[in-house]
This record gives C-alpha cells, structure tokens and sequence, in this order.
C-alpha cells in the first residue's frame, strides 16, 4: 500500500478517530518509538500494567506506513518477550522529518478533496503548529481511547516474520528446536535474536565442519553429509537431551583443525542453528523446526556482500550440496514452521 492507502485504511479501522490520531499514525510511521527506551524492568512493569487494564479486542499486528507495526498486547507474547522487542526496536530514525512531512501533505490532499471528513482550514492550522514546535510526540485523542481502547507497543517489521515462532515458544517452552535453511537466510541472525530476548544456549552446525580426513569424494556424493553431524550427535545433542552440561570442540577453518574442548553449562532451552541441523539423524532430540527461505537473488546479493571472493565457491558448491540435502530429505517439509526472509 502507499501513504494514501494506509491512511485511508486507518480511518476505515477507526470511522470515529480524530486529526490527531491520524497525526499519530503518521507519526508513529515516520519516527516508530516516541522516544529511546532502555529501561527493561520499567517498559515489563508498564507492558503489565496496561494488560490488568485493557479492553483493546484486537490481538493482531497493524501495519503502519513505514517500518514499524502496532503490535498489539493481546497478540499472546510474554511479557518479557514484547518488552525486549519493543526496546530493541527504539531507535532514532534519521530521515524521520522527511518522510513526516511528506505524508502530511497526502493527508492534507485527502482532506481538501473531501476524502476525510476534516475542515482543511482547521487541520492546516493545528499542522503547521505542530511543525512549528518541532513534531513533538503526540497522543491518541480521548474519543478514540474510549471507543478503541488502544493497547500496542511498536516494534521493527524486520521482528514480524518471526512473531509466530515467539509465540510459540512462550507457550509452548521448548526445551531444543533446530533452525535450518538455506545458507544467507538469516539463520545466525534469528539464533542471536533469540539468545537476546530468551536464556537460552546457541550451538552452531558451522563449528562441525568435516576433518580433512573425513572428507572424502563418496562424502561429498552423499546429500547431507557434509558436516560432521556424528560428532555433533555426540558432543551435543546427547548431552543435552540429558539435561547435562555440554562439552564439545570446534572445528577452526583456519588451521583445519579441532580446538580444544570448551564447556557450556546447561540451559532448559537450547538453538541449534545451521544448515544441517535437520540431517536425519539428529531430527527426534527436537521439539520445534524453524526452515528459513529466500529468494535466490536475495541470496546472491547477501552472499556477494559478506564475502565477495567466496561468492563463486559458494554458488558453484555448497549451494549446490545444501539444495541437494534439502530436496532429497524434504527437510522444508519436515520443518514445523517456514519463513521466507526475503525483503517484501
């Protein structure tokens, strides 16, 4: 949708709001958060305030005109969930005023034209105000809190693909699930966004590469075996399907060699991130699979910008050996929940 649409919607969401609530959509689309937020226990302490008081019926996500969303407090996160998304999703935007003022002027357009139900005389004089005191934040208007009872929190749109997979997790409270996909798909990205809003432990496949003595032609014949996903078994899966503590060593690029051990005390809730972390052998320690897509464009310029002089490797060979374990073992199929990363 463009500004128009967006606006137009608001007002068919809410047909009784007033100027201001549309100044704070437009706002809100603009700059996201009010302001900078840091403080967890009181953003948790305000979050569970307002839950003992809402009447808001909504437990959806709204789209704003920009990069953020209207995420509402019904949606059915933890407290300590919303609250982390919310404070990681408090930034200042840098074009704000820019993109603002251009969608005031659409609102005005729908304004003179008859569109919306406002005098363009009185709605120019409180905008230019508002301009005049430097945008400040503003609230919603007391008729739409009476009739709407609002109850969100804003966070980034980059945090909605994911809001399923939380959700779950809050509920459910898997004690290990797997996050595989395809290689640029943002699988290191989710496992350090999920180790920043919960307490949980992150065991990678790319710290089991072959051996060099492992690596053999019929290995690499074979779709999927080309990880060390036995060791991996045994260093960690085993450990903690046991609730024990985890001693294992990584495989160092670099010297192609193994590090020395290192130990991870145990945690209740455990990621396991990688491409190959669904191999077949290691699919019953899971409770919960997470298959991560993209588009292959998409692919290829993420690839090019991490690592230009690998790209060529990548699309010649492990590309090629991750499609063939994908397909072979229908692991996207096998996956409890699939998000495509791929920018809209």
């Amino acid at each position: 949708m463009n500004t128009k649409e967006y606006i137009l919607h608001q007002f068919q969401t809410y047909p009784q709001l007033e100027l201001q609530d549309l100044m704070k959509f437009l706002y809100q689309s603009s700059f996201g958060c009010e302001h900078l937020v840091s403080d967890f226990s009181k953003v948790k302490s305000n979050i569970e305030q307002e839950l003992q008081n809402t009447k808001d019926p909504y437990d959806s996500i709204e789209e704003l005109d920009g990069d953020y969303v209207r995420l509402h407090l019904n949606y059915g996160l933890n407290v300590n969930t919303l609250s982390t998304l919310f404070i990681l999703s408090s930034q200042q935007e840098k074009h704000g005023i820019k993109q603002l003022e251009d969608k005031i002027q659409i609102l005005l357009e729908l304004i003179s034209n008859h569109t919306l139900p406002f005098s363009f005389k009185e709605s120019n004089e409180i905008l230019l105000k508002w301009k005049e005191e430097g945008y400040p934040a503003i609230h919603h208007s007391n008729t739409f809190n009476q009739l709407y009872h609002p109850a969100y929190r804003l966070i980034h749109k980059k945090y909605v693909p994911f809001l399923e997979l939380f959700k779950y997790i809050d509920n459910e409270h898997p004690s290990m699930i797997s996050i595989d996909g395809r290689c640029a798909s943002g699988k290191t990205t989710l496992s350090t966004l999920l180790k920043q809003i919960y307490d949980c432990n992150v065991f990678k496949m790319d710290d089991f590469f072959l051996q060099q003595y492992q690596r053999t032609k019929e290995r690499f014949e074979s779709p999927g075996e080309n990880v060390d996903h036995e060791r991996f078994e045994t260093e960690i899966l085993i450990p903690l399907s046991k609730h024990e503590a985890v001693k294992f060593r990584k495989f160092n690029c670099s010297t192609m060699s193994i590090e020395p051990s290192i130990l991870i005390p145990y945690k209740p809730f455990n990621i396991i991130e990688g491409s190959y972390s669904m191999h077949s052998s290691l699919q019953k320690y899971y409770d919960f699979s997470v298959f991560l897509t993209i588009n292959k464009d998409e692919q290829i310029e993420r690839l090019k910008k991490r690592n230009p002089k690998m790209l060529n490797n990548f699309i010649q060979r492990w590309i090629l050996l991750e499609e063939a374990y994908f397909n072979t073992f229908s692991i996207q199929d096998k996956c409890n929940i699939q998000i495509n990363t791929s920018k809209a």
